[in-house]
């Protein structure tokens, strides 16, 4: 009997993306109130920290703002997303996965050199907070939950501040279809690290509005990550 690998959703990732659908099937607008972040755990059925992990990651991606004493709203109504009939389920196979990163190679360095041209000022800001966000663990070890909010929030950003909305789209998409394979990194050592290191480059390449250079590190960094993901998939025979 053959079985395929098998991946967790940690509580958080389900709750995002139960709120951007929410967000966008219920055609909430921008300014809507939100339950509390009280209200959100009671109808989750998890802890208040799992539900701040998951606003963290909403908010660096521009969906929701938390306003000091009066709630949780809806900043900006995500864009629909590619029908699900194409987001296909991408097995942990070498083949698969090597297509599933060249695809994903294509659409974010474009968007990398078009973020670096027209990233306004506060998209970049928004970018330096979300690489700030990473919070090694205990004695330096690498953290994988704080990790995944920073990775996920920080392409999202980059997308959005392309200024293209289909290319946004088709990130959105691809990621989601690489969920089930990119979370092998955290297997790898020193993949955490590397990886941060990538986006700290992306991001001063965007603020520095060099398009080039802003290309290069993103194609160093799905590369890398490309790379790490077919090691763990098809270990070295000895």
């Amino acid at each position: 009997m053959s079985f395929s690998a098998v991946t967790v959703v940690r509580p958080y990732e389900q709750i995002v993306r139960q709120i951007q659908e929410a967000i966008r099937e219920q055609g909430l607008r921008e300014g809507d109130r939100l339950p509390t972040e009280r209200e959100l755990a009671e109808t989750f059925g998890v802890s208040r920290s799992v539900v701040r992990e998951a606003i963290k990651v909403l908010s660096a991606q521009g969906l929701v703002e938390s306003r000091q004493g009066s709630g949780l709203y809806v900043r900006n109504r995500p864009i629909e997303s590619v029908s699900r009939a194409i987001v296909l389920s991408v097995l942990p196979q070498g083949d698969a996965v090597g297509q599933l990163f060249e695809f994903r190679r294509i659409l974010e360095v474009d968007a990398a050199r078009l973020a670096a041209e027209r990233a306004t000022p506060e998209q970049i800001e928004r970018l330096r907070e979300t690489v700030a966000i990473y919070e090694p663990g205990p004695d330096g070890q690498p953290n994988w939950d704080s990790f995944s909010v920073v990775d996920e929030a920080l392409h999202a950003i980059v997308a959005t501040a392309s200024g293209n909305p289909y290319l946004e789209m088709m990130v959105a998409s691809v990621r989601e279809m690489q969920q089930d394979v990119v979370v092998l990194v955290a297997d790898h050592p020193g993949s955490i690290a590397e990886a941060m290191r990538h986006h700290r480059e992306i991001v001063a390449a965007i603020g520095a509005h060099d398009a080039e250079r802003a290309a290069q590190e993103m194609a160093r960094h799905v590369a890398y990550t490309a790379s790490v993901v077919q090691l763990q998939i098809e270990p070295t025979s000895d």
